[in-house]
């Protein structure tokens, strides 16, 4: 675990439902279906628990997670920006977002939804509220 403020990214729905990623100041990380992502939905314990990969992976809910969707960078405790590298669409917070700096973490989470069924929460840990 890192010393310090770290940023949480966690699954909260979809195959990455119940994974979990920190990134420390400085950081970024790319999230999407391809297996050469940081974090992939192709890769995540969900999907490799199914039996039905062939079918799931031609499905339109999978589908609409681009290969590298989205890159969540962690700027410092005050600054978190979340860019769109899909055609498919990046909603922060249910708003359509290209990139979006989000300044506000210390006082509260945001929900990063890709496709039509991923989500993921961020959350910061090792800050003084």
């Amino acid at each position: 675990m890192t010393e310090g403020p770290q940023l949480v990214i966690r699954g909260i729905k979809g195959f990455l439902e119940g994974e979990e990623r920190e990134l420390a100041v400085g950081e970024a990380i790319v999230v999407g279906r391809s297996r050469s992502a940081d974090l992939s939905t192709r890769k995540s314990k969900r999907f490799a628990d199914r039996g039905d990969a062939a079918k799931i992976i031609q499905s339109h809910s999978f589908l609409s997670v681009s290969r590298k969707h989205v890159r969540i960078h962690f700027l410092h405790p005050g600054l978190v920006e979340v860019k769109d590298l899909s055609h498919n669409g990046t909603f922060v917070d249910g708003h359509r977002a290209d990139c979006v700096g989000l300044t506000d973490l210390k006082e509260r989470s945001h929900t990063v939804q890709l496709g039509s069924v991923e989500r993921l929460v961020l959350e910061l840990r090792g800050v003084e509220r």
